[in-house]
């Protein structure tokens, strides 16, 4: 529960409770929320002798999933989980004490509310849990419930994908035979097979199909002229093919002295550019290889230098040498030329004469729509084998399948009769018949109105109606506030009775915080002391209370937190704690800063 902001969580550094489950006490304490992580906790397990520790004592050893788990097993919550209904968007529900312990809490907001009849059952999807969980508490669906529409639900989708596949191997079936046919047909007219399919009576659709794909079609004569001028275009293409290939030899070995050529033709322009030097440091009206004249300042040399001819004849050398040259490319390009020439004739020849083969080859060979033969054969056995992938015998196939579904119908069949026998909804609806019978007698007791007619517990809306002769009344339309808390406290009762007396999981108290509320002022310090009060319908209400905790013999505890005090003696032995006059809750020295 939520503790609220105030004089408790400012002055509480731990919450605890002292917890009894048959010979066995459990203590849980909690740290203040507000001084530490909300899911540390501490639990300690011990007998009769276990008392509340002291606050030194106090320390986290567990979490909050730790003590959900251990007590959910002390008091016998299965391991059962509520599956969400087919296309639900909510999460399946493992159920631990955690739903249980809605049943056993009633808030000041939430006992007089006319809209939501349990704990916490205002958000909504906890309202769905309650709605989900409920009949598990009640002991109406179980375990075993649970793996039973588990195995129904297999078994029937098992049944209809069967179902399903037989369908479309029987689709599949109708439209296979005239394919089948088809294709037997289309042998027969390419020669495969017999052109009556009759002839292969004994022969299942597989082996029939099978029989095409190993078939082969005889190769028609060729008559004698028809295969002397085959042979002649042959060897000519023959001999063109061995021309070309010796062009492009030929050709191949020109291009390599192309570029050999071309590389030593690089090197001579590079030598003939780097000579050429002289003959910028020469005037033009020197004489040609004077040996007396210095080329630069064109001054008279005391000594001839005889480097200055030289160069010039190496120079006058390599020009001649790169003329030349340029003269062999020009004749080598005239024989490429020539060259690429007549293997264009050759080409030309070739495709002349393979169009000649190919009319020849035409004149041999029948075409089916427009086809070779060799092509339609290839075509029909590649359909034939498309069709022994798909799957041939078929009837083989359905009965199989047909006897599956039938073994499936056999266990959804026996599935739904057991659960038709302990049907969880039927068994939800008995339990709630029995709470509404004790709801109505509890009614009648707090004089409820409605109370004269049968009171119902309702599971869709999670609350309560009454039977009017004009139909159901849910519980807004039933009076004010007197009886909304009154119809809060009957409902409760009734289901833990049946929780107690069905031995079912759900902890064995109802905390109810002010049921009395309808009947003082909003501000009450000491209802004793309010004479407006209606004393009678405060004393049905506790009077109730106490008969059902002594019928139920101890199976039951009812902790009360309310302002009425009344003087009878059976009530004051009831009462645990009075905080009046000065004591409360919390001390008076806690508050004062003396908290050890």
């Amino acid at each position: 529960m939520t503790i609220p902001s105030g004089t408790i969580s400012d002055n509480a550094s731990w919450y605890y409770a002292l917890v009894v489950v048959g010979d066995q006490r459990i203590f849980i304490a909690r740290p203040n929320p507000e001084t530490a992580t909300t899911k540390h906790a501490m639990v300690r397990f011990g007998g009769e002798d276990l008392e509340p520790l002291q606050h030194a004592e106090l320390e986290v050893n567990a979490d909050t999933d730790v003590i959900r788990d251990a007590l959910s097993d002390r008091i016998g919550v299965e391991r059962y989980t509520v599956q969400p209904e087919p296309g639900s968007l909510r999460y399946p529900i493992e159920v631990s004490i955690k739903q249980a312990l809605f049943y056993c809490f009633q808030t000041q907001n939430e006992i007089g509310n006319s809209e939501v009849l349990f704990h916490r059952a205002a958000d909504g999807q906890i309202k769905s849990t309650i709605r989900d969980t409920l009949p598990y508490f009640l002991g109406a669906a179980t375990p075993e419930q649970f793996a039973i529409q588990r195995q129904l639900l297999n078994a029937r989708r098992q049944l209809q994908r069967s179902l399903n596949e037989i369908a479309v191997v029987e689709a599949d079936a109708a439209e296979q035979t005239p394919r089948i046919m088809r294709l037997l047909a289309t042998a027969g007219s390419l020669g495969l097979t017999p052109a009556n399919a009759d002839a292969l009576p004994s022969l299942s659709p597989r082996d029939q199909l099978e029989s095409i794909l190993h078939a082969s079609r005889p190769e028609p004569d060729i008559s004698p002229d028809l295969a002397l001028l085959q042979g002649e275009a042959t060897r000519a293409l023959e001999e063109l093919n061995g021309e070309v290939r010796r062009i492009d030899a030929r050709a191949e070995t020109l291009r390599s002295l192309q570029s050999a050529r071309a590389r030593a033709e690089h090197e001579l322009a590079h030598q003939v550019d780097r000579l050429s030097a002289v003959e910028v440091m020469t005037p033009r009206r020197r004489v040609e290889g004077d040996p007396e004249t210095c080329p630069l300042c064109h001054s008279v040399l005391p000594e001839p230098d005889e480097t200055i001819s030289a160069i010039q004849s190496h120079l006058d050398g390599l020009r001649l040498r790169l003329e030349a040259a340029v003269e062999t490319d020009r004749q080598r390009q005239v024989a490429m030329e020539a060259l690429l020439a007549r293997r264009a004739d050759a080409t030309a020849e070739i495709r002349t004469l393979l169009a000649r083969l190919d009319s020849l080859r035409r004149d041999e060979t029948d075409e089916v729509d427009g086809l070779p033969i060799r092509e339609r054969v290839a075509q029909l056995k590649g359909r034939v084998m498309q069709e022994l992938e798909r799957g041939v015998d078929t009837r083989d196939e359905v009965i199989i399948l047909r006897g599956r579904a039938a073994t499936l119908r056999g266990q959804v069949a026996r599935l739904e009769e057991l659960l038709a026998a302990d049907s969880p909804e039927t068994a939800t609806q008995h339990a709630l018949d029995q709470i509404s019978g004790n709801l109505t007698e509890y009614a009648r007791a707090l004089e409820l109105e409605g109370s004269e007619h049968h009171i119902v517990f309702d599971l869709p809306s999670l609350s309560v109606a009454a039977l009017y002769p004009g139909g159901r009344r849910p519980l807004a339309r039933m009076g004010s506030g007197e009886n909304w808390v009154g119809y809060h406290l009957v409902a409760h009762l009734a289901l833990h009775h049946w929780f107690a007396t069905q031995a079912r999981p759900v902890p064995r108290f109802l905390m109810l915080d002010q049921p009395t509320q309808a009947f003082f002022p909003e501000e009450v310090v000491d209802a004793a002391e309010d004479e407006d009060a209606d004393w009678e319908g405060v004393r049905r209400q506790f009077t109730l209370l106490a008969r059902y905790v002594d019928e139920l013999d101890g199976a039951m505890q009812v902790i009360v937190c309310d302002h009425a005090n009344l003087s009878d003696q059976w009530f004051q032995d009831a009462v645990v704690a009075n905080w009046r006059n000065g004591e409360a809750l919390i001390p008076t020295d806690w508050l004062e800063g003396n908290q050890t």
